[in-house]
């Protein structure tokens, strides 16, 4: 009869090719997906930073008329959102306010005036965030004394 030779069972430390890929794929996975939402909030978050900013700024320029006793002339780039405030005698900039991308105005473009008495023209502005898919509207009221800013998923 033959000898029965056995095998040394050899024990390898560490982690099989298999192994190795689930644990790389799961990191992987999990990573897109965490760094996916906390992109999406920093975007929701940074729309929500805008209003108050914007309304800073605006308030300004109402300030600025009724102290220098000039108009302001207020522009809203349709496309990239960015508002400037001019001196509306020398065209002077006077402060910008940039929306954050994905945050643009639906038409009709907007050129508002603030007069020198601090006075503007009661209207509404549509905003569309396409992060959120929210529609912001934008309500100027009192001579433009007052900017309520309020959300909505439904077009206008």
């Amino acid at each position: 009869m033959w000898p029965i030779i056995r095998r040394p069972v050899v024990r390898h430390q560490g982690f099989t090719l298999y192994e190795t890929l689930l644990v790389l794929v799961i990191v992987t996975g999990l990573t897109t997906l965490v760094g996916f939402q906390a992109g999406h909030q920093h975007q929701i978050a940074s729309e929500r930073a805008f209003w108050p900013a914007w309304q800073q700024a605006w308030t300004a320029g109402r300030q600025w008329a009724l102290t220098h006793r000039r108009i302001v002339d207020v522009h809203i780039d349709p496309h990239s959102g960015r508002t400037t405030f001019r001196d509306g005698e020398t065209h002077r900039q006077m402060r910008t306010v940039m929306a954050p991308p994905g945050l643009r105005l639906l038409p009709p473009a907007a050129d508002l005036e603030i007069r020198r008495n601090g006075v503007s023209t009661a209207q509404t502005l549509w905003w569309h965030s396409r992060f959120s898919g929210n529609y912001w509207q934008q309500k100027f009221q009192i001579g433009g004394a007052l900017i309520y800013v309020e959300a909505t998923t439904e077009a206008p």
